[in-house]
């Protein structure tokens, strides 16, 4: 089916619809890869962060997969159940796929200006324990533990805040992390670091040395975009997006658009 674009609905349920609808009636099969983000918003007449907010619920119900450096694919075609019948499973994933989302972005936000600090407060007696937390990354990476991998990443997080020496940023990345053992936020990091997992675990573990490399410099600047690309890579490689200021329903007057799902 051609895609729409949306008159008046709530936006990511809007782009989520679409998708299903176009694997219901065989536009779209099991494999085939969706167009960027970019694309789909043109094409659904949303903003990119809506776009982002719908494929992370369709991740949520497995009907997405998301490759690295790769964008995102169909992955089952189960997704092509009835809509009405599927109301309430849509609804919930999309709401738990909009606060992760959310808190994704705030992570970002926050740690590109934590690191530097971390990176002017620097001194090499706060080396030893980064390099045991990244030492672990690697062997846990490579060896496909994930939920140790996992713990290892939240840890060094957490260091990097603590060696600000600011009492203030080590609560609030504290918070952060308590709150990443959100239910969506679960989901969505695992449908995010499964697929593919010995890859994306071993980027994310370079990534990481990466940014204490630059920190150890004192290279502040250098850290500070070196994390604002870990979470641009996290987020399918696309982090910037289109402001929805105020949170209203586009009106735009319909047509609709060819679904090429080659178009990159």
């Amino acid at each position: 089916m051609p895609i729409e674009r949306l008159v008046e609905t709530n936006k990511p349920r809007f782009v989520v619809d679409q998708i299903l609808s176009s694997i219901q009636d065989g536009t779209l099969v099991a494999g085939e890869r969706l167009p960027s983000e970019a694309r789909l918003a043109e094409l659904t007449g949303v903003g990119r962060t809506s776009v982002r907010e719908a494929l992370a619920a369709l991740r949520l119900m497995g009907v997405v997969e998301t490759r690295v450096g790769d964008g995102s694919y169909i992955a089952s075609v189960n997704g092509g159940r009835d809509l009405a019948g599927a109301a309430s499973e849509i609804a919930d994933a999309i709401s738990k796929s909009a606060e992760a989302v959310q808190l994704q972005e705030a992570r970002a936000v926050f740690e590109s200006g934590m690191v530097l600090l971390t990176a002017a407060r620097w001194d090499e007696s706060k080396a030893d324990r980064f390099l045991e937390l990244l030492a672990g990354m690697d062997e846990t990476a490579r060896a496909e533990r994930y939920e140790d991998y996992i713990r290892l990443h939240r840890d060094f997080h957490l260091a990097v805040a603590q060696a600000t020496d600011n009492a203030v940023v080590v609560a609030t990345e504290r918070s952060f992390l308590e709150y990443m053992d959100h239910e969506g936020w679960r989901d969505m990091e695992r449908q995010s670091y499964l697929p593919n997992r010995k890859d994306y675990l071993t980027k994310s573990a370079d990534e990481h040395r990466a940014i204490f490399e630059a920190v150890r410099s004192g290279d502040g600047a250098k850290a500070s975009d070196l994390v604002h690309k870990h979470y641009e890579r996290h987020e399918s490689g696309s982090f910037c997006h289109e402001d929805e200021a105020d949170g209203s329903v586009a009106r735009i007057e319909p047509r609709t658009a060819s679904f090429d799902v080659g178009e990159k």
